[in-house]
């Protein structure tokens, strides 16, 4: 694969130029600028750096508002100084100071005050604290004891919301609905009448009953069945027997 086409094109070639060298800059006085070297203690070796201090560097400078001075002080070799501000100055008057040990306090001091007497005077005399508005009187309002009007909107909108819900899921289940039906009120006459029929059915069922009562072991399914047959139809009739008789009115379908 060394053959190429791309082989026969002369290709042309460059010289690449060299950047100068870097060459660090260095002073007449032979310190390193913003160096670090020998600042902290006491002994500075030779081409050890310098940190310049300022006024107000970390607190900022002195304000005459506030009543601040700076204080220079200076060591014995007069090679370090350092400045603190004085101490501000409030106008209140201090606190006296605390007492001494040989102070002693008055001793001995008392009243002849009666407080059980002041206290008495002074709840007489004293004027009666104004209570603010009076006390309403639920009891004497217009609407008291009525049904507020809101509670009967609630009511409305939830019986319509009901409705609504009820009625979408009827379509949804694919019921249709009927009307209510229609009922008549049964004869006098005719409920008398009925009465009279089911308590001649009660006696003719009570009689065919009666008659395997004396047997007290059913042996076939069939005597079972005839027994729990006539006892169920003995309960049905005198449950009707006693809606009919208990009330006067009954609704039949026309």
């Amino acid at each position: 694969m060394s053959e190429s086409i791309y082989n026969l094109i002369p290709r042309e070639y460059s010289a690449l130029e060299k950047q100068p060298i870097y060459k660090p800059q260095k002073s007449a006085s032979g310190v390193v600028p913003n160096s670090t070297f020998g600042c902290k203690g006491s002994t500075r070796p030779l081409g050890a750096g310098v940190v310049t201090k300022k006024d107000g560097a970390l607190y900022g400078p002195p304000k005459p508002e506030f009543g601040l001075k700076t204080q220079t002080l200076s060591s014995p070799g007069g090679r370090t100084t350092a400045s603190y501000p004085d101490s501000p100055k409030y106008d209140f008057e201090k606190r006296p100071g605390v007492p001494r040990r040989d102070e002693k306090p008055i001793m001995g001091i008392t009243t002849s005050k009666n407080y059980v007497t002041a206290n008495a005077v002074e709840a007489i005399l004293q004027v009666p604290k104004q209570t603010g508005s009076p006390k309403l009187n639920y009891m004497k309002k217009e609407d008291f004891g009525k049904v507020p009007e809101y509670l009967s909107q609630v009511k409305e909108e939830i019986k319509r919301e009901n409705e609504m819900i009820e009625r979408y899921v009827k379509e949804q289940m694919g019921e249709i609905e009927r009307p209510p039906e229609m009922l008549e009120e049964m004869d006098e006459y005719e409920r008398q009448s009925l009465i009279r029929l089911l308590k001649n059915k009660w006696q003719a069922v009570n009689s065919e009953y009666q008659k395997i009562t004396h047997l007290v072991l059913l042996d076939t399914t069939g005597q079972v069945r005839r027994k729990e047959t006539f006892e169920n139809q003995l309960t049905q009739l005198e449950k009707d027997i006693e809606r009919l008789e208990k009330s006067s009115s009954v609704l039949i379908r026309p």
